[in-house]
């Protein structure tokens, strides 16, 4: 205790004194640098190990060691179950960037954080602050916020794309919203990344003096956002498209309506959204395939409640009818909405009219006509599933349950 009070008396009359600075500041990263390296330190020990990693930020806001010390405490602190340490973490660098704005190394371990959690605002915060410092006249400052914002921005592209994805059956107002933001994002990323080479190529000295943890978190994350350029594309399109076409953004709507209707159960509802759109704008293959789904959904459900068991089937073979229809068009351009890869979309395709046979199956029984050849079309359809879209849920719970059962 007699140490402690020593050291805080120096460096309350000699912060300003680098040298002194610096030894407070190894003073409370010594000491949580041993709660790091504990098997399982108490919870008030790792409060206590944040809190001093904080004092030393004040001491010395630029600390490359502190960060370390930090990300390695927050891993013990996670295997410990400590429920805060993200949370402590965050407030450490948070503190350690309103210090030092150009601390990079604590700004590349915020990024990373967000990157890890999909905060696409924290994310976006990042990149908007980084652009901000590298309006420096300091060629290593405007790399290094070039990095900065590069790493941000590119990180975020994927989790927006999801976003956008699950704003699909939400409201027409989110998905726009989160459509904007991903296009804005994937627009600007290849130029970003042409400003960070254009930048090193100047001054080759500029990427050896960076942190190499920011440089590689620019590129890591650059190269997978601009990885994959064809959603990047798709979505694009679809923006202008509908920014130009009011009946195209109509039936965009629309079909987010009918999502928003099916999630709900509310299959006439659901219904009239899906052939609103389709009134609107006939190519909306989306809204056709979601028509068969509300058909085979309802009739599933019929079934499977011992509900009226002809209009069940009346409902399952109206799908089949349809998703029949839907596979064609797709076939050529996949669905029009944009976060569905073509392949995803007809895979989910092929998995519906699996999907139907086996309840059309179930809910007809020997009354099925062409059971050997609707067999043959369930295990095509399956098998097509399968390779387009491998990861699809429908089609692998179809698959072992058609393993163990038959059809």
């Amino acid at each position: 205790m007699k140490k402690e009070t020593a050291v805080l008396a120096c460096a309350a009359l000699l912060c300003g004194c680098g040298m002194l600075g610096e030894k407070a500041a190894d003073y409370y990263l010594g000491k949580a640098r041993r709660t790091a390296m504990a098997r399982n330190p108490a919870q008030s020990e790792i409060e206590a190990a944040y809190a001093g990693i904080e004092k030393a930020i004040s001491y010395e806001p630029g600390s490359q060691r502190a960060v370390e010390i930090l990300e390695d405490l927050t891993r013990t602190a996670s295997k410990s179950g400590f429920a805060g340490a993200q949370a402590l973490e965050a407030s450490a660098l948070k503190k350690a960037l309103a210090a030092k704005p150009d601390n990079w190394y604590a700004r590349e371990s915020l990024i990373n954080f967000y990157a890890e959690r999909g905060d696409t605002a924290g994310l976006e915060s990042m990149a908007s602050q980084a652009e901000e410092l590298g309006s420096s006249k300091d060629p290593l400052t405007r790399y290094c916020a070039s990095l900065a914002a590069l790493a941000a921005r590119a990180s975020a592209l994927p989790w927006l794309e999801n976003e956008g994805y699950l704003a699909l059956t939400k409201s027409p107002g989110a998905f726009f919203d989160k459509t904007a933001a991903y296009v804005a994002a994937a627009e600007r990323i290849p130029g970003m990344k042409s400003d960070v080479e254009k930048l090193a190529a100047s001054d080759p000295s500029l990427r050896k003096a960076a942190p190499s943890e920011l440089v590689s978190a620019a590129e890591v994350s650059s190269a997978d956002a601009l990885r994959d350029t064809a959603s990047a594309s798709a979505a694009i399109d679809f923006n202008t498209r509908a920014a130009s076409e009011p009946a195209f953004r109509k039936a965009a709507e629309m079909l987010i309506q009918g999502n928003a209707a099916l999630a709900a159960r509310d299959y006439p509802q659901a219904r009239a959204f899906f052939q609103g759109s389709l009134n609107q704008f006939p190519g909306m293959v989306d809204a056709r395939r979601q028509l068969a789904e509300a058909d085979f959904q309802e009739g599933a459900a019929l079934a499977a409640s011992g509900g009226d068991q002809k209009a069940a089937a009346q409902l399952l073979y109206r799908a089949y009818a349809s998703i029949g229809e839907v596979i064609t068009a797709a076939a050529k351009t996949g669905g029009v909405m944009p976060f569905v890869k073509p392949e995803k979309f007809l895979g989910e395709a092929y998995s519906l009219k699996a999907a139907d046979l086996a309840a059309l199956h179930a809910v007809e029984g020997k009354k099925l006509r062409n059971t050997a050849r609707l067999e043959s079309e369930f295990k095509s359809a399956l098998d097509e599933a399968l390779k387009l879209n491998p990861e699809g849920r429908l089609a692998r719970e179809l698959y072992e349950r058609y393993s163990k059962e038959g059809f």
